[in-house]
């Protein structure tokens, strides 16, 4: 695969990601970590992480974000590893910027972990 088709790609993950919590579609969002993938980050002043399950959790307790304007900001890849840039805001009435790192798998890319910072 040449790297216009590894950046669309990874691309696609991360539109599906927005697009899961535009929806609150935990399904879809499962599709897109892998399934020991981790989220770390600072919320309301606190730093919280683990599985990402707790992303899960969050999602089933929210519902679904239909208001919010995600925007992917950067994608760099390299080889078999990538990393996202993205800006969501008004998730649920929260504005986030994510770090999203992927890594290519035989199933395809999959985001190992979540990083993000609430503002």
């Amino acid at each position: 695969m040449d790297i216009r088709e590894e950046l669309k790609a990874v691309y696609e993950v991360a539109d599906k990601y927005l697009e899961a919590g535009r929806t609150g579609d935990i399904g879809l969002m499962k599709e897109v970590f892998h399934d020991d993938a981790a989220i770390y980050g600072h919320f309301e002043g606190e730093v919280l992480g683990g599985p990402i399950s707790l992303l899960y959790e969050w999602m089933e307790s929210f519902g679904a974000a239909k208001d919010i304007e995600g925007v992917i900001l950067s994608v760099d890849v390299v080889g078999t590893i990538a990393s996202v840039k993205v800006q969501a805001d008004n998730w649920c009435g929260y504005n986030f910027t994510d770090f999203l790192n992927l890594l290519k798998t035989d199933q395809g890319w999959v985001i190992i972990n979540k990083l993000f910072n609430h503002t």
